[in-house]
């Protein structure tokens, strides 16, 4: 690791953690982000350590520069690789229940114990929230409770939008109110940052909207350039795909609609749904293999055309990307989110816009063949993950130049500067509390600032800083 290492706290947002199984907390969309993420900027960069906020271990996460902070966990169970030497660090003695039901979980914010998960003993240079409903109460506790003060930046899965969201009661003024406690935060599309200005303009005044508006920064998820097939297949089955989730909120009713619709008019396709479980229709494939990337990569390829249903939400269409970039042609709902997607696909507004399409990729082999290869080139021209994360990779460094940094003159740090070049095996924050006779008031990030600016002091890559003199 670098000298200058940057400590990133990541808090989670997770909805998918059913049953308290593995499988599901594996699919979540934040997990899946997060890894992504880091993966991403670990290719970019080799300066960044993460603190990962989670329930239990999730083995898609182990990055060597990347350490668990658990809340919740069984021992006995998914915890093979561990020995009971790395078993007693990860749970540090922690027991906390995180509720997996989303309204709960976004309200629920335990001080005391997020107080002690946060250690200390530990460093965290930035903060990167996925859940603005907890940042405002995450700040408080950093600031007013331990040694930390770092600057906030994250990103926003879900907005609780008037329309969109079921429960009885929304929380989206807690998430507004969050939202206000970031330097930057990352949402996907800019029809998405449209909805959430004009909701908050129904209770925010303009200087607050205007506040809003420079702290939401679009970053489209892209895909990973490895993941685009080199080209498309030319001789496709004639089947149509629908790889969202079929809910409500993804109109997969009346998606299947239209396709009884179709069926009417020719028998001589199938529709595959991954997703569903079951279907009594049985010109309608469930079939999702061994549940592995690689055999629903294959599985696409093998598509004729897929379906971008419309989506109250307009955020990003994972599944869609997941197709393009396989060399399946979408027809999407028209609308901006999906034109911020891929302007040259074919858009439809009614069932008949719908049908026309889908029975012209259906027997028009040499147009759908031009209209997937003009999806392909978009994405592999327009639509790179490493480019936006090259661009937040570049953020993170702006914004930890905003951090305040002690003087190396000051007394302090001349009593630090010694103490760490004095210990050759290097010094941890504990032992320089110790000696220095510092209580918890004492704020140390600037201390922490000015020690990472010093050309002979190092921060050794592991869960607690050790900070080390190199001549």
């Amino acid at each position: 690791m670098d000298k200058n290492l940057i400590r990133i706290l990541v808090w989670p947002n997770i909805t998918n953690w059913k049953n308290r199984n593995i499988k599901h907390l594996e699919q979540d969309s934040y997990i899946q982000v997060i890894k992504n993420q880091i993966k991403v900027l670990n290719e970019i960069r080799d300066d960044l350590f993460f603190y990962l906020v989670l329930p239990q271990i999730v083995p898609s996460l182990r990055f060597d520069n990347a350490t668990p902070l658990i809340t919740n966990i069984s021992p006995e169970r998914h915890l093979k690789d561990y020995n009971k030497k790395e078993l007693k660090e990860l749970l540090d003695g922690h027991k906390f229940d995180i509720p997996t039901y989303a309204p709960t979980m976004r309200s629920h914010f335990d001080v005391e114990f997020i107080r002690k998960l946060l250690s200390t003993d530990l460093d965290f240079d930035l903060v990167m929230s996925h859940l603005p409903e907890h940042t405002h109460n995450l700040k408080n506790t950093l600031y007013n409770t331990t040694h930390h003060t770092p600057l906030f930046f994250g990103y926003c899965h879900w907005f609780d939008i008037k329309g969109v969201v079921k429960t009885n009661k929304d929380n989206f003024l807690q998430n507004m109110i969050g939202l206000l406690e970031y330097d930057r935060c990352y949402i996907n599309t800019h029809y998405q940052k449209k909805l959430v200005l004009e909701q908050a303009k129904q209770t925010f005044n303009d200087t607050t909207i205007n506040k809003l508006d420079e702290i939401l920064k679009v970053q489209h998820l892209g895909v990973n350039e490895t993941d685009i097939t080199d080209d498309i297949n030319e001789t496709p089955g004639k089947v149509i795909v629908f790889n969202h989730r079929p809910d409500t909120y993804k109109h997969f009713n009346s998606f299947m609609n239209v396709m009884e619709k179709l069926r009417e008019q020719r028998q001589d396709f199938r529709v595959w749904v991954p997703l569903l479980s079951k279907s009594n229709r049985k010109w309608v494939i469930t079939d999702n293999g061994d549940g592995s990337k690689e055999w629903y990569y294959k599985q696409l390829q093998n598509c004729c055309v897929g379906f971008s249903p419309k989506q109250k939400y307009g955020g990003w269409s994972v599944a869609t990307t997941d197709g393009l970039m396989n060399g399946v042609p979408f027809i999407m709902y028209d609308e901006d989110y999906y034109k911020e997607l891929c302007s040259v696909s074919d858009f439809y507004t009614t069932d008949d816009d719908t049908l026309c399409l889908l029975n012209k990729y259906l027997d028009d082999t040499e147009y759908r063949n031009q209209m997937a290869r003009e999806s392909l080139e978009h994405i592999k021209n327009k639509l790179i993950y490493k480019n936006e994360m090259v661009l937040m990779s570049n953020y993170i460094d702006e914004l930890l130049s905003k951090s305040k940094a002690t003087s190396v003159n000051s007394k302090s740090m001349t009593k630090i500067i010694k103490l760490i070049k004095d210990n050759s095996n290097g010094i941890s924050k504990k032992e320089l509390f110790t000696h220095l006779n510092w209580g918890r008031g004492i704020k140390f990030s600037p201390y922490r600032r000015a020690l990472m600016k010093h050309k002979n002091i190092y921060d050794v890559g592991r869960k607690t800083p050790l900070y080390i003199w190199k001549n």
